[in-house]
């Protein structure tokens, strides 16, 4: 494709081999398909777009988006002065809709004033800006699509000069761009942590499906998102301890007994083969040297269900569980399904007995006073 199949009134831009290179190579350390092709989009478009911009009309113009955030949520936003620009690429031949994410509408720190619709040549050579909205425009006429997240216009909506944009800004500096904004749930700390751990998982690969958007929107809104996000902790899969597979941080009872001869806590293992019940356990760190036992007990269930039973313990012999320590199940949507406390001479403490169909995700939180352990499971 040259600059000659591109309507006049439509900004075309060559890529260079050095972009596209560079772009590729910053790709390939993303995980999943999808978060590889919006990085290398993503990549070429900023580093294309944004010394013609700075050259042509905003010098001061600065990039407000990190590769990071390319992993979850295709687009990238660009600071001028007082308004904000979200770049939003597509490597498909097809501009008859333009579609944005609804994180670049709805979360008020990422929201913009103008959405920029870019065509990338999938190979990385051009690319060309078919047309420009408005946040307003996106938000009161737009469709909402449910299921992928999305406010999308039809082509005919849209500003296909852009510059247009460039008189607008410069002949109506106060030109109303955006549209109110719901505002976001505020999270507890706890909430965020134990969400986190979950997206984190790497069994899910499109994080910004998995929750309801107001949660999701919430989470992205807080300014250490991106710290928490680069922290992924495996999921252990519970079925596979029936089958002896087991994480080399849970041990078995007797390998355990067998290095810890001063645990403390008294035992059962069910010995009746039909209810293939098992137990493993996981010592735990605390601050000041101390450290506690969590013990999970299995019992495959009749109806396919697992029936599973988290249970606490100190390490040392006779000694008291820390007053306060507490041992919470944490449902896939970050909420607290039950949590029990210690009290002041208690030499253990447990969850009431729980049954988890297949494929069901939760976590298991330990907490004393700053700090937090938490481990997710899928049964």
């Amino acid at each position: 494709m040259s600059s000659f199949c591109v309507p006049p009134t439509q900004l075309w831009l060559e890529v260079s081999p050095e972009v596209q290179n560079q772009s590729w190579q910053q790709s390939q350390s993303s995980v999943s398909p999808r978060s590889r092709w919006n990085v290398f989009l993503n990549q070429v478009c900023v580093s294309t777009f944004l010394p013609w911009l700075q050259a042509e009309y905003v010098p001061e113009a600065t990039i407000d988006t990190l590769p990071i955030t390319w992993e979850l949520v295709n687009g990238t936003a660009i600071n001028l002065d007082t308004k904000r620009l979200i770049l939003i690429p597509d490597k498909s031949l097809e501009t008859r809709e333009f579609s944005v994410p609804q994180e670049w509408i709805d979360i008020p720190q990422w929201a913009g004033d103008y959405y920029l619709a870019v065509q990338v040549n999938p190979d990385g050579e051009w690319m060309r800006i078919w047309g420009y909205t408005t946040h307003e425009q996106l938000k009161n006429q737009g469709n909402y699509d449910s299921q992928e997240r999305t406010y999308s216009l039809d082509a005919t909506q849209m500003i296909e000069d852009l510059n247009v944009l460039w008189v607008v800004r410069q002949l109506y500096p106060e030109e109303q761009t955006q549209t109110g904004i719901a505002p976001l749930p505020v999270l507890s700390a706890t909430q965020v942590e134990n969400l986190w751990q979950r997206l984190t998982s790497p069994t899910i690969t499109n994080p910004r499906l998995e929750l309801p958007f107001e949660i999701w929107g919430a989470l992205l809104n807080s300014e250490d998102w991106r710290q928490r996000f680069t922290h992924k902790p495996a999921l252990i899969n519970l079925r596979q301890w029936f089958q002896n597979i087991v994480a080399d941080s849970w041990q078995t009872i007797e390998t355990y007994l067998g290095t810890q001869p001063d645990f403390a806590f008294s035992f059962r293992q069910v010995a009746d083969a039909a209810e293939r019940s098992i137990q493993r356990v996981k010592e735990i760190e605390l601050p000041n040297n101390q450290a506690v036992v969590l013990m999970l007990t299995l019992t495959a269930e009749i109806d396919g269900r697992v029936g599973i039973r988290g249970q606490l313990y100190p390490k040392e012999r006779n000694l008291f569980l820390r007053r306060n320590i507490s041992l919470a199940l944490i449902s896939a949507s970050g909420e607290i399904v039950q949590s029990v406390q210690a009290r002041e001479a208690d030499n253990s403490i447990q969850l009431k007995r729980f049954k988890c169909p297949q494929n069901t995700r939760f976590s298991l939180q330990v907490v004393l006073d700053d700090f937090n352990f938490i481990e997710e499971f899928e049964s």
